[in-house]
């Protein structure tokens, strides 16, 4: 029923337009294009992700959403000015097309072994075999089978009315290599994805997948491989270029991004040109707040084990961090109810990021593409939200996202302690995500070891955060903690291992200096605000027996608890009388067994219990969660 019904509206359509000036038809049809931009809006989506991909850093949300909006004018003229076909003679050619290069066919077929026209779904890429069939070049092509037969038939008998061939699937690769070593010409299409057993180009910077099937046929035949671009000038007029022979797939590939680039409106965006591509790029968000970006990095690095488990290089999948900053609180809360509203509708606007961000994150993002964007924390989660749809990308949100729906998240990795209610997207994980493994503890370990003179005697790894917007190292308290680890130190023999944090006050750092550096059973003090060490504290994890941290800080918590050792947890001291998150992950890893909590009062005792303990620690184990949980993004 349908297929009579689009065979007798395109059998009306043709008779209707053939019947009116060619430029009247394609005034119409640039006017039936815009509805179509408006209406069509997933693959409106995409093809504002593939440009935007492509143009990033070139082009503005409005000039991508300028193209995008041209590139379905040009496919509405295309169907018109098939429908036209049987009006579109000798005489219309002559007027409307011009030719450059077309010896070069008659050229390349005196060779005797035929001549494959490679050509992209640019300009007008219905034109060329019939302007073929016209000048003394009727070509075979291979068309895509439509579902509806009739409707189908009806197009095909328009293409082969200037002596063209069109051939369908499946008897095709016989019939198009039959074509060749009877001297004909064959035509094929040589710019959609191909999936995986494609072969990859380069093009507009990203690996994509390309069907080799020119190049297959011309191994086979010996036939040249002619590339062809029909470029519509304005309107009814167009300019067919044929260009000198290419020999394999990449330079088709950069004879098209060239083409691309010039005449963006004129390529068909709309198609998933990098579907199979094994490339991801990841977009983390910053907030300046280390523990926020280390958390990030944690899930960053999870897609990437996965990926590289999967088969794809290292290479293959690029995190870029952007510093984020707003112009105000009140920025802040407006973008995060913004977001609640956002839709496919805010691709290519960005308002709203751009009044609230300051000027300087916003060109980053604004000029940046994700196929996954990655944040922390509840500030940074509406601009996450924005970010993917602009680029039509997956999305994680780590922590509660405030204001924000959950629902707008691929993937949202909560802490069980903020009690976040069962969904398909959500992942509960016991702690904070971070990059500590098992794999990296032993490696970081073996490495420092050979640069350590290091005792057959317990052994404790101190890490150290400093202040932040709740807590603040208070120097008597750190007096304190210091005084009872070396009182344990003397007692067992026990060897330290110190690292101190970039948010370490400097008069704290100067009381570790004071205490440790000479301290003959401290075997290194790091200083991280003067010289840190790369893979320290998957080193310091592996190597002790104990780990004594300060709690103002998830990230640094959950990774002592993911190294399988006794962890002790002590607090810093607090600057106001709300509860923070820090404490409720601390005592929901301290109920669950993972930790202990001590006052710095009772640091020896719990060090103490720890060393002479012959259990086992409980390990936190949220990395394979997170690294199972991924796999949804691609």
């Amino acid at each position: 029923m349908i297929d009579s019904l689009g065979y007798i509206l395109v059998r009306f359509l043709s008779l209707l337009f053939c019947a009116m000036p060619a430029s009247a038809g394609l005034f119409i049809a640039r006017r039936f294009g815009t509805l179509i931009y408006l209406i069509n809006r997933k693959r409106r989506s995409i093809a504002y992700a593939n440009l935007k991909a492509a143009f990033c850093r070139e082009k503005s949300p409005a000039e991508i959403k300028r193209i995008v909006k041209g590139v379905y004018q040009n496919l509405a003229q295309v169907f018109i000015e098939l429908l036209r076909f049987p009006v579109t003679d000798d005489n219309y050619i002559s007027k409307f097309i011009s030719t450059n290069g077309l010896d070069r066919v008659g050229a390349a077929r005196s060779g005797g072994k035929g001549v494959i026209i490679l050509a992209a779904h640019f300009g007008n890429w219905e034109l060329p075999s019939l302007v073929g069939g016209r000048k003394g070049f009727p070509v075979t092509v291979l068309a895509r089978e439509q579902k509806h037969t009739r409707l189908n038939e009806l197009l095909n008998s328009y293409r082969a009315l200037s002596g063209s061939k069109v051939i369908k699937k499946g008897l095709a690769t016989r019939e198009l290599i039959k074509a060749l070593r009877a001297n004909e010409i064959i035509g094929i299409m040589g710019d959609q994805d191909a999936g995986k057993l494609g072969t990859l180009v380069n093009f507009f910077g990203r690996p994509a997948s390309t069907h080799p099937g020119a190049f297959v046929f011309a191994e086979k035949t010996g036939a040249p491989i002619i590339p062809i671009f029909m470029i519509r000038q304005k309107g009814p007029y167009h300019r067919l270029e044929v260009l000198e022979p290419v020999d394999s797939a990449q330079k088709f590939s950069a004879m098209l991004e060239e083409y691309a680039r010039k005449f963006p409106k004129q390529w068909l965006w709309v198609h998933k040109r990098w579907k199979s591509t094994p490339h991801r790029s990841i977009i983390i968000l910053n907030d300046s707040k280390p523990g926020h970006l280390n958390q990030s990095l944690a899930v960053g690095a999870a897609i990437q084990k996965l990926r590289e488990d999967r088969g794809y290089k290292p290479e293959d999948t690029a995190c870029k961090i952007i510093d984020v900053k707003y112009k105000s609180g009140f920025s802040k809360v407006l973008l995060a109810l913004c977001s609640r509203f956002c839709s496919r509708g805010c691709q290519g606007c960005m308002a709203c990021v751009r009044f609230c961000l300051d000027e300087k994150s916003y060109k980053e993002v604004i000029s940046s593409y994700a196929d996954i964007v990655i944040s922390c924390g509840s500030s940074l989660a509406p601009l996450n939200i924005f970010l993917t749809r602009e680029c039509n990308a997956k999305n994680v949100v780590i922590m509660k996202p405030g204001l924000v729906s959950l629902g707008k998240f691929t993937l949202a990795i909560i802490p069980d302690h903020d009690r976040p209610k069962p969904a398909k997207n959500i992942l509960v994980t016991a702690g904070a995500p971070n990059r500590i493994t098992q794999e990296q503890i032993k490696k970081e370990s073996e490495k420092f070891l050979s640069l350590l003179n290091l005792k057959a005697v317990p052994r404790l790894a101190l890490i150290l955060g400093g202040d932040n917007a709740d807590f603040q190292m208070d120097i008597g308290l750190m007096r304190e903690v210091i005084a009872q680890i070396k009182s344990v130190s003397k007692k067992f023999g026990m060897e330290i291992l110190a690292t101190s944090s970039r948010r370490t006050p400097a008069d704290v750092e100067k009381l570790l200096k004071d205490e440790f550096a000479a301290y003959p059973n401290c075997k290194l003090l790091i200083i991280a605000n003067e010289k840190n060490m790369e893979g320290a504290i998957p080193a310091f994890l592996g190597l002790c027996d104990a780990v004594l941290v300060s709690g103002e800080s998830m990230s640094m918590v959950s990774e002592a608890a993911s190294s399988g050792r006794a962890v002790l947890v002590f607090p810093l001291k607090k600057k106001h009388n709300k509860p923070t998150r820090h404490e409720n992950l601390a005592q929901e890893l301290s109920r669950t067994g993972h930790i202990k909590l001590l006052n710095a009062d009772k640091i020896a005792e719990g060090l103490e219990a720890a060393l002479s303990s012959k259990t086992a620690a409980k390990r936190l184990n949220d990395y394979e969660k997170i690294y199972n949980a991924v796999g949804v993004l691609g």
